[in-house]
């Protein structure tokens, strides 16, 4: 519900309003429903054991199944879902004040109130389980089942100008500063109807023996009886402290507009946002370090997830705020608008961004477990390189329009864009294992500077070979190489920079209305990334996942803590092969060319 009044008083435009959001939300969630196997991963020379796991011959290595606790039954049919009421009240006023025929400034104040209900209540969890967490050492903030995040109003104040600096539009200054409230994606909060200890389940792989493991998907059964009357707890806990706080970021923009020779346009501008409240989140059920690595300079946090604080449930997240997080950008421009047939331009911009928690997931423990890290999740409010950092960007175009016959026209485009390559974090494979901490392969590696900082195991080459092609990678990696003998950080290489032209042709013919009016009918063709249409080899987006696994785990040495590894390059022959894998072969934005035709009918 929007409404808007708006009052004219003489050189003052205020505008008066309110916005309503409310929100009705009902969400069935039970990941793992129908089991989830693991297995140590297979040799990548002799092939997969998957024939082996399939035919019982060999166990699953992991385990895990979700279920509902009011009626077991598996897929969408399930009664577990749970309703919940949220809103958000919006109110604003602002002036637009016409200071002279040069300045125009613009002040406005909005006020945001959210609302959500109450969750569920879990009484054996707030009087067991809660006394055990604060024992251990951490603090809930008044987090607990049966309540939930308390209504807050969140203020924000603006301010822009726009200034003509000789008052002929020839030079204009512009900017602003403000802060500016989200709305929170409902699944977040969401999670804490859904996992409340008395709704869904969890079994994990060492709680059943092998003979429990089934390998039919509809077949699955839980740990026991189901009573929907006589609930026994299970599964996750997903919290909310009292004062939680939606997103909230404060910009700032300068901006300058300047008219060039030749009718171009120019435009510089820099956009900076600062955190003032983003997410962060904790598992509150995991006991603090019980070791260290040893044996090499890399001496990280150990930890036994098979001994959480309460084994009645598996992840306790505890969602927070954070007010660490910025980002910028600057952009140069410039724009030939259409003239003598010709219209153009050509832009630079770079932007990059840091932050706690890039918040890419619906589920909250997947927020917590998605952290790259080197000494444990928890309490970790570090600033990392985001997984959006724009990098370099390049975006330029050149079109031609030609009319003729009285009633067509033809319209070529040629647009390029050239863009850094995402940024990505060099981990460890099967990295989970590495702390023991949780599932993910989230541990950044420690760089070796020499083969007696690392432990390697003979794989299909020796442990001396691996070294030699891994000291080999390190070298040719320019980001590897200057940070030999410390942990890498996340997101601090890219894959390579990407340059992609398209095509567009357009074919215009003009219908003459009886009431005097033009009609278009319209013609289109495209190629997207012409660049590869005209080589195979050009135009490549490369498909980097956000983390790259350079070393393999492979467990502690016998009756230590000491780490051991292997390596196991993509080409033994060539070790100077990129780090940033194959190109990308999928979606509307591959590395293949596309071709499109459409026709259009536009009135007037």
């Amino acid at each position: 519900i929007n409404n808007n009044v708006e009052y004219y008083a003489g050189r003052h435009t205020f505008t008066i309003g309110a916005n309503v959001e409310l929100y009705r939300t009902k969400n069935l969630f039970i990941p793992f429903n129908f089991g989830d196997y693991g297995w140590e991963r297979p040799d990548p020379i002799n092939g997969s054991n998957l024939a082996d796991f399939l035919t019982g011959t060999v166990p699953a290595d992991d385990y895990i199944r979700s279920y509902s606790l009011r009626d077991n039954v598996i897929g969408d049919e399930s009664i577990a879902g749970v309703e919940f009421r949220g809103a958000q009240y919006g109110f604003y006023i602002q002036d637009e004040f016409q200071a002279n025929d040069r300045l125009r400034l613009t002040f406005g104040l909005r006020g945001d109130l959210s609302t959500f209900d109450d969750t569920p209540s879990n009484d054996a969890f707030n009087t067991t389980t809660i006394p055990l967490i604060e024992a251990e050492g951490y603090d809930l903030k008044g987090a607990s089942t049966g309540n939930f995040i308390e209504p807050q109003i969140y203020i924000s104040p603006r301010f822009g100008f726009n200034y003509d600096l000789n008052g002929d539009q020839s030079t204009q200054i512009r900017g602003g500063w403000g802060i500016f409230t989200s709305r929170i994606p409902l699944v977040w909060p969401g999670g804490a109807y859904n996992n409340n200890g008395a709704n869904r389940g969890t079994v994990l792989d060492f709680q059943l023996s092998d003979d429990d493991l089934l390998l039919q998907p509809f077949d699955q059964q839980p740990p026991g009886e189901i009573d929907p009357n006589n609930i026994s707890p299970s599964g996750d806990i997903d919290l909310f402290v009292d004062d939680f706080k939606i997103p909230q970021v404060w910009k700032a923009n300068l901006a300058i507009d300047q008219k060039l020779p030749w009718g171009m346009i120019g435009t510089l501008e820099g956009l900076y946002t600062g955190t003032i409240n983003q997410v962060s989140y904790q598992n509150v059920n995991i006991k603090g370090a019980t070791g260290n690595l040893e044996g090499t300079p890399d001496d990280r946090n150990l930890f036994n997830r098979r001994d959480p604080i309460d084994g009645t449930y598996g992840r306790i997240i505890l969602g927070d705020n954070t007010n660490k997080g910025y980002s910028y950008n600057f952009t140069a421009s410039v724009t030939k608008p259409l003239d003598n047939e010709f219209s153009g331009m050509f832009a630079y911009s770079y932007g990059d961004a840091f932050s706690v928690y890039d918040g890419t997931s619906s589920q909250n423990s997947s927020q917590w477990r998605g952290i790259y890290t080197v000494d444990g999740r928890n309490g970790f409010d570090e600033l990392q390189r985001s997984s959006f950092s724009q990098g370099h960007r390049i975006l330029a175009n050149v079109s031609y329009k030609r009319e003729y016959a009285g009633f067509m026209s033809s319209q070529l485009c040629l647009i390029y864009e050239g863009q850094s390559g995402r940024p990505f974090s060099y981990v460890y494979g099967n990295g989970q294992n590495i702390q023991n901490e949780d599932s993910r392969n989230r541990a950044l590696i420690y760089i070796p500077a020499s083969q007696d900082e690392i432990v390697l195991v003979d794989n299909d080459l020796t442990a001396d070979q691996q070294w030699e092609l891994l000291d080999a990678f390190i070298e040719n990696d320019p980001y590897l190489r200057d940070n030999r003998g410390q942990y890498a950080k996340a997101n601090e290489n890219r894959a390579p920079f990407t340059n992609i032209i398209d095509l567009r042709f357009l074919q215009d013919f003009y219908l003459k209305m009886a009431n005097g009016k033009r009609n278009t009918l319209q013609f289109s063709f495209d190629i997207f990334n012409f660049t590869n249409f005209l080589n195979k080899n050009w135009g490549k987006r490369y498909g980097r996942p956000f983390s790259y696994e350079l070393l393999e785990f492979e467990g502690l040495q016998d009756n230590s803590n000491i780490p051991t590894y292997s390596f196991s390059p993509f080409n033994n022959d060539e070790p100077n092969r990129a780090s940033y894998g194959d190109f990308d072969d999928s979606g509307f934005l591959s590395s293949r060319w596309q071709m499109q035709i459409g026709i259009r009918y536009i009135f007037n």
